[in-house]
């Protein structure tokens, strides 16, 4: 069983912050973990846009706290983010992340992340192994 606490992560490799400084990722589940997916909770910070395009990733989000919306690039179209929202980037969708509000989510990754990653300049994660 694996059992982790925010309090655990904070300040370890496993507390990630953006070089932009647009927000922070937790990691509660790596890929090391063996469990097929990885699990973070990650704080946006308001005022900021972040371009994100996961192409060798999928990704589902819940946002706990907060307000903002995402924009997908390819249509055009902006979705309000507010708690209790989920969005999924089933397509691999490149969009724009923007919190008017500090925005708390909770992020599963397939495949999982490694913890090492650093979103490359089209917005994207390297692929894995």
């Amino acid at each position: 069983m694996i059992l982790r606490s925010i309090e655990d992560i904070k300040g370890t490799d496993r507390e990630v912050f953006a070089k932009n400084k647009n927000w922070v990722s937790r990691r509660f589940l790596l890929k090391n973990d063996g469990m097929g997916f990885s699990f973070h909770e990650t704080i946006i910070f308001a005022g900021t846009q972040t371009h994100i395009w996961y192409k060798h990733h999928l990704e589902a989000v819940y946002c706990v706290e907060g307000k903002g919306e995402v924009e997908t690039i390819a249509d055009g179209k902006i979705y309000k983010i507010i708690p209790g929202t989920m969005y999924a980037l089933n397509n691999h969708d490149e969009h724009y992340l923007r919190a008017q509000e500090d925005m708390r989510l909770l992020c599963v990754f397939n495949p999982a992340v490694t913890g090492k990653e650093v979103h490359l300049e089209d917005g994207s994660y390297p692929a894995t192994d």
